[in-house]
């Protein structure tokens, strides 16, 4: 039995992960998705990295104003899809490695049973039981 279970893998379930492990607890972590949440995997962050290509696209395309000389400024989309990828897989690469002394299920999980004394999870065919329960 654990002494925390934690639905969710993004930035407050990791964050509260890897918290509760360092403290001592065992933890078990359950992400049907990808770590780090919407934000890195699919929100913020490619997002950032996409108008960061935009806009060294646009400064390259407007240099002669300012004496700098870029002829046949192109851009390359697969290129950009595949550094907006890296950084993501980074990112998320990070964040597995500070899951250190955490159980990760990559797996949707759901609550089967409940008491007092503990929680039951089912995550396919398995169950986990925990003592605490964090949804995030």
């Amino acid at each position: 039995m654990y002494n925390l279970a934690i639905l969710g893998g993004g930035p407050a379930g990791y964050t509260a992960a890897e918290k509760a492990a360092a403290a001592g607890w065992s933890v078990v972590l359950f992400e049907k998705e990808s770590m780090g949440g919407t934000c890195l995997n699919v929100g913020c962050i490619p997002t950032k990295t996409l108008l960061y290509s935009a806009k060294q696209y646009v400064n390259a395309k407007n240099a002669a104003k300012y004496g700098v000389s870029a002829e046949n400024v192109s851009f390359d989309y697969q290129k950009i899809q595949l550094r907006k990828q890296k950084v993501v897989r980074k990112l998320v690469a990070g964040i597995k490695q500070r899951m250190q002394g955490v159980e990760l299920v990559m797996a949707q999980a759901s609550v089967e049973s409940r008491t007092d004394e503990k929680v039951v999870l089912r995550a396919g065919e398995n169950l986990y039981e925990a003592e605490n329960l964090l949804i995030c």
